[in-house]
């Protein structure tokens, strides 16, 4: 078996790339890099990688477990931060949820402008992984988040909403240098690519992009998917795809351009809260 330290080696190879770069911010001798590499592979029985001069180059089962020894390591760190919260007394902590379909900036900015009245709070952003199964028990590992929905999501798992803007929905892509210099993408943009967009059943404006594609615009291909994640957005990128999104995404879509589009989709974008909130969350509803 893997450890933490073996995960966390292969990671940071992942992210530098380089031999001598990994060894400066794991503080370890290059050489123990090498034999560390050549331990998990006897270890587990397979090729990783190897090194040509300073240079990494992963396996493609190296490259798949380095890619999710990123997703282990985050998940770990936010199962340790989850652990901190319960330590911390409740009334002092408002768990702020944090996922790439519910982006914290804006409502984290409107908390700081509230700060004085409501102290004692503190606001402790926690992971989402699942944002359906968050908004079904919401209040149990998280408090209160900000993310699209419509009267049909806040319906289905009873709740309350606060308003904060009307979202468009937007486009992201990588790779394509004409578009990116254009103001605003048309759907004849896409034809002939994938169009990566959230599963059906979820959100009113994502099933009115897919039904209106399949009907209308039958050369662009859907590609359905059940979560927003890092993955997804190298899936994208690799497929010199189009991913459906928000502007308030922009932040995680690294490496990839979102532009707005010539039609009329949108999304409410705001605060969710369960209909019988506890009393930190109704200080903070109060307040905002």
């Amino acid at each position: 078996m893997l450890s933490i330290e073996d995960l966390e080696l292969l990671n940071v190879m992942h992210m530098t790339k380089s031999l001598k770069e990994s060894a400066n911010k794991l503080r370890l001798k290059e050489q123990s890099i090498r034999n560390r590499i050549e331990s998990m592979e006897r270890n587990i029985g397979l090729d990783l990688a190897s090194f040509n001069s300073d240079s990494i180059l992963f396996t493609k089962a190296g490259l798949s477990l380095a890619k999710d020894a990123e997703f282990i390591i985050r998940y770990i760190n936010t199962s340790v931060s989850n652990a901190r919260l319960i330590g911390i007394e409740e009334a002092m902590a408002l768990r702020v949820g944090t996922a790439m379909i519910a982006p914290e900036k804006l409502l984290i900015e409107k908390l700081e402008e509230k700060k004085e009245e409501l102290k004692p709070l503190n606001f402790m952003k926690c992971h989402i992984f699942s944002i359906e199964e968050t908004l079904r028990s919401l209040e149990s590992h998280i408090d209160i988040l900000a993310t699209y929905y419509d009267e049909r999501l806040s319906a289905k798992y009873s709740l309350e909403s606060i308003e904060l803007r009307k979202s468009k929905v937007m486009l992201a892509f990588s790779g394509n240098k004409s578009l990116m210099e254009v103001p605003m993408l048309d759907i004849e943009d896409i034809y002939g690519k994938k169009l990566y967009i959230y599963r059906k059943g979820y959100l009113k404006a994502f099933d009115a992009v897919r039904a209106d594609i399949k009907e209308y615009h039958k050369e662009i291909e859907i590609v359905s998917f059940d979560s927003y994640s890092p993955k997804l957005v190298e899936e994208v990128e690799r497929e010199n795809a189009f991913l459906v999104a928000f502007r308030e995404m922009e932040e995680s879509l690294a490496g990839l351009t979102l532009k707005p589009v010539l039609w009329k989709y949108s999304s409410l974008f705001g605060i969710l809260y369960k209909k019988d909130p506890s009393d930190k969350v109704r200080k903070v509803l109060k307040a905002l």
